[in-house]
């Protein structure tokens, strides 16, 4: 370039280049910020703009330039916040000129308000680039546990041309052909966890190798309207010439916010493979599968129809519909301007034998609550005394917080709930702190969470009359009875529809007995449907065993390789028998420790009691009779000190190994100190800093 050229009147010394925004200080390699459009107002101190332009004279000579940002917010018209005029001086070692002034307040969520702004750029008085961008406001800031926003509902990859494909004929893998990809596109469903507001939602999806090279980057800015209970978004990386992709390990990664939200590993290799990969998600250490939630579409009454088609249950299935229709009421009369004082109560107490269907219910009653507006969510995350109560001091608090932030927006399932209050005088037990963190959470005012608590009768009782503040959060109980046999035998023939068998007529007529037997001799440890779940999977490996005995397998038909026969099912035992050692008496050790008993002075009754104990083994043992399953051999000892507890302990130790009720026949003596633990000031402080 001539000198005379860059000295003409009209020649701009520069060329636009960008006009980004970004919030972040943060500095990155390359000179680069975290450059967003979108912002929370509780993260957010100063937002700033970025102005780049091109030096024209990059290695001739250096200049000024006049440069003003001012930044407006869309309120009825538009408002200016600032106006940041200011020279700058331009080296002419720079090839691209880099301007960035912010405003705002150094308090987090001080200045900047839900909205729509936009930053306006001036370059030697002339008007060169617009960016607008949002602040929006969810009621809480996004963290790596909390993401008040959205939640991914579902990822998977596919493989399609620049132009997308339909989604009916999207094919998913979790491996692609390196000779035969285009482009790699992300289906990406989000629930949106704001559905009273309209926002703006901009999402980063971004390709890695395995060596962490970013392959390439999609940003998606999206609006999601007022009542949008999902957003889905796809977002595609690659080149419509095949091949763009070499054979490697990469991974699409998910970016809300300046937040990770999930990670999707996939390969490159020699041929497609169908399938979904894993999702890794930052607050969840085990990866899982996400796809679309198949309940999306129900509504109210497509969930209590799920409800009505549940076996059984008649009496609890009309108590959910009773409790959702007030709740239908409540919101009626609030939506005609009733005032009503007091918070929809979504708590419950479910009590009932194991198999009952406690948490099938609860799963209907999450999806019921959501689809009534009282959660956002309606998962059920079920957790019991091993996920609440820590093992020491200070750590039992943040497993519940934690226990509730998994279940926040759906429900909070608690089976055997009475083992939270194993006793009123036990101040010790950290089951009681479950117990009030839980009733300060249920308090008037806690939104986006159901409790439902479960377990036996007569416990749960005990549990609810344990803390004053329970009975007044729980306001909904629901009794679960047994299930009847004829009930229990429509189980088992939709558990072998389930498990893809056919049960033959002979094999059911079998079942049904077992189901009846187990019905009359329950007790309250009967599975109910566990049971009968439990009979079919053991005549379904039965009906493996003996297809896998056939000479040749593979030439049986499918219809032979799922009917359960009647030898399937008559293979199954109920209560199996563990088979004891056959140890027979030794007569020496037997005469020895009696003639030991015999010499103490005193106590006849103990010395007559532990004679006949001995005769009735001999009997047993001469009529051909369980020894080992007939004899609880756990006693008590009563007395003051010194009176020969211990001593008799010893011998009747030796006289059970005599008699071979006991294999070892050995003795271990202790006293508290030796069963309860003793942890000092310094090891708990020690456990807590790791």
């Amino acid at each position: 370039m001539t000198s005379e050229a860059y000295n003409q009147p009209d020649f701009k010394k520069y060329k636009f280049r960008e006009l980004k925004a970004y919030s972040s200080t943060e500095w990155l390699a390359d000179n680069k910020k975290k450059y967003r459009q979108v912002f929370d107002r509780y993260e957010t101190t100063y937002i700033y703009a970025e102005l780049s332009l091109y030096n024209k004279l990059y290695d001739i000579e250096d200049w000024e330039v006049d440069v003003e940002l001012r930044c407006y917010a869309l309120k009825k018209g538009r408002t200016e916040l600032c106006s940041l005029p200011f020279k700058r001086k331009v080296s002419k070692y720079d090839n691209v000129i880099y301007v960035r002034e912010g405003w705002g307040n150094k308090k987090e969520g001080a200045f900047w308000k839900k909205g729509t702004y936009y930053w306006e750029a001036y370059v030697e008085g002339e008007k060169v680039a617009t960016k607008y961008f949002y602040v929006e406001d969810a009621g809480r800031e996004v963290n790596f546990y909390d993401n008040p926003y959205l939640e991914v509902q579902s990822l998977r990859l596919y493989e399609g041309p620049y132009d997308d494909i339909p989604e009916n004929d999207r094919l998913y893998y979790k491996s692609f052909c390196g000779e035969e990809t285009r482009y790699i596109y992300a289906e990406i469903i989000l629930r949106n966890l704001n559905p009273n507001k309209s926002w703006q939602c901009e999402l980063f999806t971004k390709f890695y190798n395995d060596a962490r090279e970013l392959k390439g980057q999609i940003i998606r800015l999206h609006r999601v309207e007022r009542k949008d209970e999902f957003i889905t978004i796809t977002a595609g990386w690659g080149s419509n010439v095949k091949g763009s992709w070499r054979k490697d390990r990469y991974t699409c990664e998910l970016i809300f916010m300046d937040k990770l939200l999930a990670v999707l590993p996939f390969e490159i290799g020699d041929e497609f493979e169908e399938g979904i990969s894993p999702v890794m998600l930052p607050n969840n250490p085990a990866p899982m599968v996400l796809e679309p939630d198949e309940d999306a579409d129900l509504t109210f009454e497509d969930v209590m129809s799920k409800l009505d088609a549940l076996i059984g249950l008649k009496e609890i299935k009309q108590k959910v519909r009773d409790h959702a229709k007030y709740i239908q009421f409540l919101q009626l009369r609030k939506e005609k301007g009733f005032d009503e004082n007091s918070q929809i109560n979504v708590h419950s107490v479910f009590v009932g034998n194991p198999g009952t269907g406690k948490t099938t219910v609860a799963q209907m009653m999450g999806k019921l609550y959501k689809k009534m507006g009282l959660l956002s969510k309606g998962h059920v995350h079920e957790v019991d005394r091993v996920d609440l109560v820590g093992e020491y001091i200070g750590q039992t608090a943040p497993k519940v917080k934690d226990a509730i932030e998994k279940a926040r927006g759906g429900v909070l399932f608690i089976d055997e709930a009475y083992s939270l209050a194993r006793s009123n005088d036990d101040t010790k037990d950290f089951g009681r702190e479950v117990v009030e963190i839980l009733v300060k959470e249920m308090s008037n005012g806690a939104g986006d969470l159901s409790v439902i608590v479960a377990g036996y009768p007569k416990e749960m009782r005990h549990f609810i009359d344990s803390n004053p503040g329970l009975r007044s959060r729980f306001k909904h109980f629901f009794d679960f009875p047994d299930y009847l046999p004829q009930e229990l035998s429509e189980i088992a023939s939709y558990a072998g529809h389930e498990k893809g068998v056919i049960l033959s007529p002979a094999a059911e007529k079998r079942i049904n007995e077992l189901i009846t037997e187990a019905f009359r001799n329950r007790d309250r440890s009967f599975g109910n449907a566990r049971f009968v779940y439990d009979i079919i999977e053991q005549a379904k490996i039965n009906l493996g065993l003996r297809i896998m005995a056939h000479d040749n397998p593979k030439s049986l038909t499918k219809d032979e390789m799922s009917l359960i026969q009647l030898a399937d099912v008559e293979k199954i035992s109920i209560k199996p028998k563990r088979d004891m050692p056959s140890i027979p008496v030794d007569e020496a050790l037997l005469k020895t420790s009696l003639d030991e008993l015999n010499r103490l002075i005193g106590m006849t009754k103990v010395k007559q009691q532990i004679s006949e104990l001995v005769n009735l083994v001999r009997y047993y043992r001469e009529s051909g009779r369980d020894v080992l399953g007939s004899f609880y051999l756990h006693t008590v000892f009563v007395g003051n000190p010194g009176t020969g507890k211990t001593t008799v302990a010893r011998i009747l130790t030796r006289i059970y190994k005599s008699l071979g009720i006991l294999e070892r026949g050995h003795m271990i003596e202790t006293d508290r100190q030796g069963l309860v633990a003793v942890m000092s000031v310094k090891q708990l402080s020690k456990r807590q800093k790791k």
